[in-house]
């Protein structure tokens, strides 16, 4: 079976929607690195049997400009397990890197691009290759851009963390900072349309993947 990875629930719920997702095991990680590490080292370590094939999906941030919203992207670097071309089909092949927090705005992007000579920043996608590659397990990874290199999110990073996995209902003080702000509020707005693209950008993606797999093991049942 296919294992597929996201940080938070909203991440995967175009996704969820589609008969495709029902033939895979979809894992919510929680957000970041140690989370993601410690929800994927049970899920391995409790298996009866290890996946054919996990995919790092969800949402990653652009940090060069050629990189729009909805995009899909795959870590260009070879693959750690399983051998072939780690770049899924429909995805664009780029150079990932790992942020510990929200780059949350445009300059944060800008010097953290500079810094790692990275075109995609994601929190989760590091620590997974990293335990696939212990287990053996093929690998690869298939994210949409959900802001783009020039956007800034609206809010501070460690509310923007929270946010990942909380709604914004539960927290009156956050609710007041937008309502009371003009320019944080139209950022943080935009930030959610964009979402929702990327969200849909995945369904796409991840579905036509699940499904041309499955065909390609009916035509090597039906050739036995």
């Amino acid at each position: 079976m296919i294992w597929i990875t996201f940080a938070v629930p909203f991440e995967s719920a175009a996704f969820r929607k589609r008969p495709a997702s029902r033939s895979v095991h979809i894992i919510h990680t929680g957000v970041g690195e140690d989370a993601a590490r410690i929800t994927l080292e049970e899920q391995l370590c409790n298996a009866k049997e290890l996946p054919e094939l996990l995919i790092a999906s969800g949402f990653a941030g652009a940090l060069i400009p050629d990189l729009h919203v909805g995009t899909l992207v795959s870590d260009s670097q070879p693959g750690m397990a399983g051998g072939g071309d780690p770049v899924l089909s429909g995805a664009r092949p780029v150079r990932f890197s790992h942020s510990e927090h929200v780059l949350a705005t445009a300059e944060a992007k800008r010097e953290f691009r500079d810094r790692t000579g990275a075109e995609v920043v994601d929190m989760e996608t590091a620590a997974i290759r990293e335990l696939c590659a212990a287990a053996e397990v093929p690998f690869r990874t298939l994210r949409a851009i959900s802001d783009g290199a020039d956007d800034d999110l609206g809010l501070p990073p460690d509310l923007l963390g929270k946010l990942a996995s909380r709604p914004v209902t539960s927290s009156p003080s956050l609710g007041w900072m937008l309502l009371t702000n003009p320019n944080r509020r139209k950022a943080f707005l935009r930030l959610i349309r964009d979402c929702r693209i990327a969200q849909t950008a995945l369904a796409d993606g991840l579905e036509s993947e699940v499904d041309a797999r499955s065909r390609e093991r009916e035509d090597q049942c039906s050739s036995r």
